[in-house]
């Protein structure tokens, strides 16, 4: 039952998600156009060139922002809790196809037969993924969770990423800038996003579900707590009853840095390149980082080996 319950909220978030990234990539060609029909009747600017209003002004592009928060917070983050990142991840294909469909319908982009084709692989090759993935995870209680991410080196992961990632926004800042750099920019956020969210998202769910009393769940250390100081230091904290600790405000501090980095970089891609150019090659780039590190840390990698036996 879980299963389902994650696959549907899952694909009514990227619903939700494509939904929004067409509205704010709507409202950005609307504000481009308003800037040139104003400089049109007035002198140009300094640079030579018209400045578009900031897209914050745009209240269509404040709507789709929030539309892809809550295709994230709703949909994908409540499916972190039930599905391996293997499964969820491909699953950002239908934002994807729900985007490039309302682009072609409303945004006047066209979708070439091999962009057609190419989807239509896509999709095949996510059926499959469903069709083959475990409908148990790895962990299957809270108690195993925690044991799990003891155990999985995420601290060390999430510095190599934030050198990775401090790099590539340099070359991005010096003028370095390509389709590319954007894309694996907003796709390390992406995939930080998930590795967070899933960190604090089914340890909660698993503590509701599988916890007998309120004290049994309360002894339970927060994985957030085993990353940043350790099994014995965490299952003290936890055994104190101090609350919520520094270290879960740390871990929801990085998701919601994480989802306002990916939204910021994929909005300055989408403000410079075509949705057709972009959206495929970020969901590919994506969906390679996000399944790679919920495999490793999660040991994800488990449950698809014993849905295999």
């Amino acid at each position: 039952m879980g299963y389902f319950v994650g696959l549907s909220a899952a694909l009514a978030g990227n619903v939700v998600i494509g939904a929004g990234q067409c509205m704010q990539k709507y409202a950005l060609n609307k504000l481009q156009s308003d800037s040139r029909r104003k400089s049109s009747a007035s002198s140009a600017t300094a640079k030579g060139g018209p400045l578009p209003a900031p897209r914050y002004t745009s209240p269509l592009w404040v709507l789709g922002l929030a539309l892809n928060y809550a295709g994230e917070v709703f949909g994908n983050s409540l499916a972190l809790s039930y599905l391996s990142a293997a499964v969820v991840a491909p699953l950002g294909i239908v934002a994807v196809i729900v985007n490039l469909l309302l682009a072609e319908r409303f945004l006047g982009e066209r979708v070439t037969p091999n962009q057609r084709f190419g989807f239509s692989v896509i999709m095949a090759g996510v059926g499959c993924i469903l069709l083959v993935a475990p409908r148990k995870a790895a962990a299957s209680t809270a108690a195993e969770f925690v044991e799990v991410v003891a155990s999985s080196g995420i601290l060390a992961l999430f510095g190599a990423l934030f050198f990775v990632q401090a790099l590539l926004i340099l070359l991005i800042r010096s003028g370095r800038q390509s389709l590319l750099l954007y894309v694996v920019v907003a796709s390390i956020f992406g995939s930080m996003n998930v590795m967070a969210s899933k960190l604090l998202t089914m340890f909660m769910r698993l503590c509701l579900t599988t916890a007998t009393t309120v004290g049994a769940a309360a002894m339970l250390p927060n994985p957030a707590d085993i990353v940043f100081y350790g099994a014995t230091t965490a299952t003290s904290s936890s055994n104190s009853g101090s609350g919520v600790s520094g270290a879960q405000v740390v871990a929801g501090a990085v998701m919601a840095l994480s989802i306002a980095g990916q939204e910021s970089f994929r909005q300055q891609a989408l403000g410079r390149y075509p949705v057709m150019e972009f959206q495929p090659v970020f969901f590919a780039t994506f969906n390679v980082i996000a399944t790679l590190s919920g495999l490793v840390l999660f040991r994800e990698l488990d449950g698809w080996l014993h849905a295999a036996v």
